[in-house]
């Protein structure tokens, strides 16, 4: 999608009809494929993330964490989410990283997290990390449709983050 495409498409229905078309077909978009889209989506957060200050890793592994390097986050399995996913598993200062989705009856968020990997040319093996927690719930429902469990320990790890970045 070029960067003038508002021009390309100056109405309403113009527009709508375009965004329908790219979202039915990924590949719709003047042929540019996901792995391309990815690597310009990942150039275009490397450029506003470059002033961002550099996090030591804790090394070791009988700290205890400081939920300082945990994150939430959601929609993993599309462009931007897919991204940030791969971006945060490489950092060796990120802890944990709670990837939640909504559920899906014809394939787990393991199986639709690899796919979305492959698709955008990311590394794959990057999942197999030990910081990734795959959380399938539905943000509108109370309890985020989560077990009581796995809700108490993202309620918890959340918690712990806002109280440490508001001493």
């Amino acid at each position: 999608m070029s960067a003038s495409f508002v021009y390309e498409y100056p109405t309403i229905e113009r527009m709508a009809t375009f965004l329908s078309k790219a979202v039915a077909d990924p590949n719709f978009v003047q042929g540019v494929d996901l792995a391309t889209r990815g690597r310009e989506l990942q150039a275009v957060v490397d450029k506003y993330t470059e002033s961002f200050p550099s996090r030591l890793a804790v090394n070791g592994s009988a700290h205890t964490p400081s939920y300082e390097n945990v994150y939430l986050l959601t929609g993993t399995t599309g462009g931007l989410g897919s991204n940030m996913l791969a971006h945060l598993l490489r950092d060796p200062a990120v802890e944990r990283i709670y990837a939640f989705n909504r559920p899906s009856k014809s394939s787990s968020s393991e199986e639709r997290q690899l796919t979305a990997f492959k698709q955008r040319g990311l590394d794959t093996s990057l999942l197999s990390s030990e910081k990734i927690v795959y959380v399938e719930g539905d943000l509108s429902i109370s309890g985020f449709a989560l077990d009581d469990e796995l809700y108490e320990e993202v309620r918890e790890v959340i918690s712990a983050a806002s109280r440490a970045h508001t001493t």
